[in-house]
């Protein structure tokens, strides 16, 4: 049967088997393999299957179909290891493997009568062959046959392809030199956890699982050394594992994907009774296919990851640049009153929020949340909390009934974990009356004309902890030369190299030296503190100022 291992950017990988003569795909829920992913078309591409054969097409989509970096006009065939790329997403097409890998526990020590050990470095350094008037007939034609291999497989290796198929074509190659009866390719993942990529089997045997022996796989890839069984009926250690002996084998090889000093994988071959016994020239020439195989496929992985990354940076820029308009694009000209505010990600996107919000009559709201967690998911969370305050603040509504709404509104469509930290305050310029609720965020600041400082703390738990709580509003009133300061964790919490905050006595330091500064000044002190204090320590989180003075 044939697969698709689909990966949608921000959705988890899906192996999905095709399982019908035709399988359409698209945006469209209506297809038999709908893609969460906004730039396909509704129904975008189709693949047709025929006995062992298999097809894709392009349905007029508006962005097109790529098969292997090619884009499709017409009906093509499909093989293993192609890659089909829809909008952003990437689909690699296989057969499903009839076998399992299985992974024995270690074998028991003892001395290793029958197999060779060699270092992959060492295999490959050494294989130099001898000049051709030193050598037989039947050694020349072997020569002439490895060297053949080598130069199939690097001319291969120089073309642009997936790694799917990459690694279908050098079984392929293999299988047609060396003429064992199985063939594997493991590689290690982000975790270094060995996984199965390839697998091949002659056709003279059926397909059934492939035992490996977690000593083999030690001695391979931990040590780097490229392994030969000669006879396993007579080795001591490995010739009476069941991972061997149950399988019928009687000679194997093995050799790592070895980049730098790093092991990624390795590729592994056996042969069973009446059939063959490798040599120590077929480790040899395996293990120089290897060495150039693993280079190949740690530079098409790195390649993909960058792709990967640029596109989810090109996202994230999107995404931040979306965020930057819900933001205000400049403070409301207000009497009697200054006002600023900025807000500064952590990463891309910021999971803080800020606003000014005009009311009739003249007040305005000002107001500073802080979404716990960073990056996309707190971005997505903030402007739904900026939408449902702007709509409650146009009903007219008081600071206290604005977090009541919006506590209820973030309790019932997030996780319990996610929680909003929000300070709501309701600024009149005509009597500087402010009236504020404070929703488990940091304490404000009022800075007084003569230095003196107020806090403007914490009256209840931050949105969305506990349906149904109730946030009292508080008066306080500025008079001319009073400065109002709000701001995030994100500007308390910078750590300098001993882990040490920069806190909320050092910010009042600096607010009270430059409280007569014009507010932009006023901003550039305080984050040029913070880059003395943290001295190259990179912020961990989204910083946000907002600050008010009345005139």
């Amino acid at each position: 049967m044939f697969v698709l291992t689909v990966r949608v950017p921000g959705e988890p990988v899906r192996v999905v088997p095709i399982d019908r003569p035709v399988m359409t795909l698209g945006r469209s829920s209506g297809n038999d393999l709908p893609i969460p992913d906004r730039t396909l078309s509704r129904s975008h591409a189709r693949i047709t299957v025929s006995g062992e054969t298999a097809a894709l097409r392009d349905l007029e989509s508006r962005n097109g179909t790529m098969l292997n970096g090619v884009r499709i006009a017409e009906t093509v065939p499909l093989h293993p290891g192609d890659q089909i790329v829809v909008g952003e997403t990437t689909i690699e097409f296989n057969v499903e493997a009839a076998a399992h890998v299985v992974l024995d526990a270690p074998e028991r020590e003892s001395p290793l009568e029958k197999t060779l050990f060699r270092s992959s470095a060492d295999l490959v350094s050494s294989h130099r062959f001898e000049a051709p008037k030193a050598l037989g007939a039947e050694e020349l034609s072997r020569l002439n046959a490895s060297l053949r291999i080598l130069n199939e497989v690097s001319v291969e290796l120089l073309s642009d392809i997936p790694i799917g198929r990459l690694l279908t074509l050098i079984l392929d190659k293999i299988f047609g030199y060396l003429t064992p009866d199985r063939g594997l390719l493991l590689l290690a993942d982000e975790k270094g956890v060995l996984k199965p990529e390839a697998v091949k089997f002659s056709p003279a045997i059926d397909a059934s699982d492939i035992r490996l022996s977690r000593t083999l796989l030690k001695a391979v890839v931990e040590e780097r050394n490229g392994l030969l069984m000669i006879d396993t009926e007579t080795d001591v250690k490995l010739g009476t594992a069941d991972s061997i002996r149950l399988q019928g084998i009687t000679s194997c090889l093995a050799a790592p994907l070895v980049v730098g000093e790093k092991a990624i994988g390795l590729i592994y071959l056996d042969a069973r009774l009446g059939r063959r016994s490798f040599t120590e020239e077929d480790l040899r020439l395996l293990s120089s296919l290897a060495n150039a195989a693993a280079i190949k496929i740690q530079n098409t992985r790195l390649q993909q990851e960058s792709v990967a990354k640029q596109r989810i940076e090109r996202e994230m820029a999107l995404a931040w640049e979306v965020q930057r308009r819900l933001l205000p694009d400049r403070p409301p000209e207000l009497p009697h009153t200054e006002l600023f505010g900025r807000t500064i990600p952590s990463r891309t996107v910021s999971g803080d929020y800020y606003d000014f919000y005009e009311r009739p009559g003249g007040r305005v709201d000002v107001v500073v949340a802080d979404v716990c967690g960073k990056g996309m998911a707190a971005s997505i969370l903030a402007a739904s909390v900026q939408a449902a305050f702007q709509a409650w603040a146009g009903e007219d509504f008081g600071p206290g009934k604005i977090c009541y709404r919006l506590n209820d509104m973030v309790n019932r469509r997030t996780n319990p974990e996610k929680f909003v930290t929000f300070f709501a305050a309701l600024y009149d310029p005509r009597d500087g009356l402010v009236v504020y609720a404070n929703a488990g965020h940091n304490p404000g600041l009022v800075v007084r004309w003569n230095g003196t400082v107020e806090l403007l703390e914490s009256q209840g738990l931050p949105l969305g902890l506990f349906p149904g709580r109730d946030f009292p509003s508080t008066p306080v009133t500025l008079g001319p030369g009073d400065l109002m300061v709000l701001y995030t964790d994100g500007v308390t919490e910078a750590s300098d190299p001993a882990d040490v905050e920069f806190g909320l006595e050092r910010l009042t330091a600096v607010v009270r030296a430059h409280r007569t500064a014009p507010l932009e000044d006023l901003e550039t002190a305080i984050n040029e503190a913070l880059g003395r204090f943290a001295s190259g320590v990179p912020f961990a989180d989204d910083r946000t100022l907002v600050l008010l003075r009345r005139t």
